[in-house]
């Protein structure tokens, strides 16, 4: 889904104001005509477990660090 550049940055502020005075607000900049935005981003969605985010894609799975329990 695309956002016209304004209506996401009237996103991020009313975000930030919701979340203010935590280390939840996120940051943006512009470089080289792409928007970035840094920052922990909380997400609900009604799930049942955690999700997990890849650093690689299918073919070359991290494996997770063996439990220390």
């Amino acid at each position: 889904h695309f956002f016209p550049r304004n209506e996401l940055l009237l996103h991020l502020k009313t975000y930030n104001i919701y979340y203010e005075g935590q280390n939840l607000q996120l940051r943006h900049r512009e470089e080289e005509g792409e928007l970035i935005v840094e920052g922990l981003l909380n997400i609900s969605w009604g799930l049942r477990r955690p999700i997990r985010l890849q650093m690689q894609d299918d073919n070359q799975r991290i494996r997770p660090p063996p439990s220390s329990s």
